[in-house]
């Protein structure tokens, strides 16, 4: 019989804390001004707060290890993906620099072990691939609201995954952006109230992406596990595609349709994962 005392401190500090600031901050910040960094703001908040409560001893603030990057990454990141939007001819271009500069600060702890080749080519194909899902997605937020619901179907069960396999720490982080994104999601039912913007849908991908290559580079996470949340965030242009091909509007259907195929390859991720925990006799 598994150990289940852990089960309310994690369900308090990576569940409840983080949904509870994010719906807070978007009840004071639901004012149309703030639409563009509202949201932003109250998703980093909650995702601070989790990360404060869970590592407040081990964080440094000179940056040792690459956790203790993560909540520069969240502060900046979510500051730059806000500054992002307001340069039109420079969005690109700002979104490729924060996902790379980002990577690297993930990465530069383990250069040592990887190497210079190696680590190198790991920066690049991280920081491409969080951009062009920014934009993807970010580009879809201003028509469809399905970022949020696909965004945390992909971040929680990259959770469940993580903690079953991997790491309890990273998992535990990206249980606590998956509830950030569950406030953003409740806070929109039954009617918008907030708008989920481009640049909260960019820091949401930018921090899973960077959790993401954490617990590859550090917790010999699967690629085939990476690979298969990564192809959840797919849904969307997938959808959007069947709409436009049958000339149709997908309206509230849109958001359930992309929610659901994108927690196909998701559960494929965690059902694997308790398989070979059960191999192992960890489960």
């Amino acid at each position: 019989m598994p150990d289940l005392s852990f089960v309310l401190p994690l369900f308090l500090q990576s569940g409840l804390l983080p949904f509870a600031v994010a719906l807070a901050l978007l009840l004071v910040l639901r004012q149309p001004d703030r639409r563009e960094w509202g949201v932003t703001f109250a998703l980093a908040a909650g995702f601070l707060a989790s990360y404060f409560t869970v590592f407040h001893a081990q964080w440094s603030f000179i940056p040792k290890t690459a956790l203790d990057w993560l909540p520069w990454i969240a502060v900046f990141g979510s500051a730059g993906a806000v500054a992002a939007q307001q340069l039109c001819q420079m969005r690109m271009f700002m979104r490729l620099a924060l996902a790379l500069s980002s990577a690297a600060l993930v990465v530069w702890p383990a250069l040592g072990s990887l190497g210079a080749q190696q680590a190198a080519l790991l920066i690049a194909v991280s920081g491409l691939l969080v951009t062009v899902a920014w934009t993807g997605l970010a580009h879809a937020s201003e028509r469809r609201p399905t970022a949020a619901p696909l965004l945390m179907v992909v971040a929680g069960g990259a959770a469940l995954t993580l903690m079953l396999d991997a790491s309890a720490a990273v998992g535990q982080l990206s249980g606590a952006l998956a509830a950030a994104l569950a406030a953003c999601v409740a806070f929109n039912l039954p009617r918008v109230r907030q708008v989920f913007s481009a640049s909260a849908t960019g820091t949401a991908v930018l921090l899973l992406g960077m959790l993401l290559l954490t617990a590859y580079v550090y917790a010999a996470f699967s690629l085939t596990y990476v690979t298969l949340l990564i192809s959840g965030l797919l849904a969307d242009p997938l959808v959007a595609a069947i709409h436009r091909l049958r000339r149709r509007n997908g309206g509230a259907a849109s958001w359930v349709a992309v929610t659901v195929l994108a927690a196909m390859p998701v559960m494929v991720v965690i059902a694997q994962a308790v398989k070979v925990a059960q191999e192992s006799g960890g489960y």
